[in-house]
């Protein structure tokens, strides 16, 4: 099953054991977003006087790079951590992904948010890997 995963920065290492275990069970991550790609504005986000930001090309490519691995993949999954926290980035994913009726899993502790009324909340990794295995026999 190809998964895009969504998080926040402050979450990758939490990403990267989610990915592993996910990519070990048999399931392909669809874009790997905190890897070192070249594509990082995090030095540049700070700016919130101007305009440069989204003028950035890099900004642009980061976006449809997102975007499609959003689109290719079979279900979305947020990661979050032990904290309930908001997201930017990964809620717009998230709109993305119901919006083209992908299956929406979430592991961790999700801000209460009636948006958040599709996502299959997992406990553990074994029930995400689970219930993507039982979305993929489904298909």
């Amino acid at each position: 099953m190809r998964v895009y995963l969504a998080s926040s920065f402050d979450m990758v290492p939490i990403v990267e054991i989610v990915a592993d275990y996910l990519e070990r069970q048999g399931h392909t991550i669809t874009v790997k977003w905190w890897s070192k790609d070249g594509f990082d504005l995090r030095d540049k986000k700070a700016d919130q006087t101007s305009d440069g930001f989204y003028k950035d090309p890099v900004c642009e490519m980061i976006f449809w790079r997102d975007y499609q691995g959003v689109t290719d993949s079979d279900a979305f999954v947020i990661v979050a951590g032990d904290i309930p926290k908001k997201f930017n980035g990964a809620n717009i994913e998230y709109g993305i992904a119901v919006a083209l009726k992908k299956p929406c899993f979430s592991i961790g502790c999700l801000e209460n948010s009636a948006m958040y009324h599709p996502i299959k909340k997992c406990k553990t990794l074994s029930e995400l890997s689970e219930s993507l295995r039982y979305v993929q026999a489904e298909r």
